[in-house]
């Protein structure tokens, strides 16, 4: 382990004033237990090992744990130790990526039961911080180390899991042929095996790479097939419309775009989903032509108190309503929402935010609301599709979900 629990929460929190969370305090501490029993031998180990779980467990909720096991591995190969995982999985989602990843450490080092499957799935949650924190080098070793692991025990499941990283990494290189060449292996492991989820995410780097090769029909094909093994879950399902608008909008199917975008809006989703929906409903029926959607949008936007989600969400939502209400001539409201924005940018630092909403002058003409090609017969049907999922007419005003602590 390469620091202590509290040397890496002192890490997280730099220098912000306020803690992470209600339980900052009981997350350090699991770390801390597991940090001691992996200094030990057994049943000394053992025993604090299950005080760790235990103590993860009433933190996250048993109904929690069950989730991320049905999600994620559908039920197989079972841990004792899962409470940990989802315990570091919202710890990460807080934003404290040293704790989670010390939390992580300290369980492959203590739990000596788990097998090289769950050895892998807790690993591959480890890559993933290393990536977000920059450290792509030591995320790709982790990846590889998961590849020669599943090889080893024969285990397509970690291998898909590995290949799934490797995607994530080209990604952030923007490196399309790499991105398609292990996605395309994800999916073929994942289908092999089984797993949803883990098909879910390759036919995510599919639709990626697919969109940065400008293909636009095979992004729509893979983004669809997300959305179907999504379905059933609501922020899963967001997610996957909100870049089905994405990709429709930049190529000028406007139309549809503001559909998807609207789906999500009106549903009652956490704010760090529909934040980004509001701001493209803005943009997208300001393309479209209808202007008191964007005009709305804008509306709801201002009306949210800046302590209440996350700041750089909104202060972004409020930047792309801003550019939409100069397109359509609503400067007044424009300037009210690019100041409310620059506000919140300079008071949090967001400095490349602050210089985007300061050349801010209404001249871009934004996307054609011609589209840019044609649609071949499958994915013109998925369009269609998902213009019908457009709501009739948009909620007197958004409701946000409660997001988990």
């Amino acid at each position: 382990m390469a620091q202590s629990a509290a040397t890496a929460y002192r890490a997280d929190l730099g220098s912000r004033e306020q803690p992470f969370g209600g339980v900052d305090g009981e997350w350090i501490t699991v770390a801390a237990v597991l940090e001691h029993a992996a200094l030990l031998r057994e049943p000394e180990r053992a025993r604090l090992l299950h005080n760790a779980v235990t103590l993860a467990t009433e933190l996250v909720g048993d109904a929690e744990v069950r989730r991320l096991a049905e999600r994620e591995w559908q039920d197989r190969d079972r841990s004792e130790s899962e409470a940990i995982v989802v315990l570091a999985d919202r710890i990460e989602a807080a934003g404290a990526f040293m704790l989670a990843g010390t939390v992580l450490d300290a369980l492959l080092e203590a739990d000596a039961s788990l097998s090289s499957v769950q050895y892998g799935r807790v690993l591959a949650r480890r890559a993933r911080l290393e990536w977000k924190a920059g450290r792509l080098d030591n995320a790709a070793d982790r990846y590889a180390y998961i590849e020669s692991l599943g090889r080893r025990s024969k285990s397509a499941e970690l291998r898909a899991r590995a290949s799934i990283g490797f995607v994530a990494l080209n990604q952030i290189k923007q490196n399309a042929t790499d991105m398609h060449r292990y996605a395309k292996r994800a999916a073929r492991l994942a289908e092999q095996v089984g797993l949803r989820r883990l098909t879910r995410d390759a036919h995510g780097g599919l639709a990626i790479a697919a969109g940065l090769d400008l293909r636009i029909d095979d992004a729509l094909v893979h983004w669809w097939t997300v959305y179907q093994l999504s379905l059933g879950d609501p922020l899963d399902e967001a997610e996957v419309l909100q870049n089905l608008g994405q990709v429709l909008f930049v190529s000028g199917f406007v139309d549809v775009a503001r559909a998807a975008f609207a789906n999500v809006v009106s549903r009652e989703l956490p704010a760090r989903w529909t934040l980004p929906a509001l701001g493209s409903l803005a943009l997208a029926s300001a393309a479209s032509k209808h202007d008191h959607t964007t005009e709305w949008a804008a509306r709801e936007l201002l009306r949210i108190n800046p302590l209440t989600v996350p700041r750089y969400s909104l202060a972004s939502a409020l930047f792309e309503a801003a550019t939409a209400l100069a397109r359509i001539g609503r400067s007044k409201t424009a300037l009210r929402c690019k100041d409310a924005a620059l506000e919140l940018a300079r008071q949090y630092g967001f400095s490349v935010l602050v210089a985007e909403l300061e050349g801010l002058d209404g001249s871009s003409p934004g996307p054609s609301v011609s589209p840019t090609t044609m649609l071949n017969k499958r994915a013109a049907n998925i369009a269609r599709e998902l213009s019908s999922m457009e709501p009739t007419e948009m909620p007197q005003h958004i409701a946000f979900a409660v997001a988990s602590a």
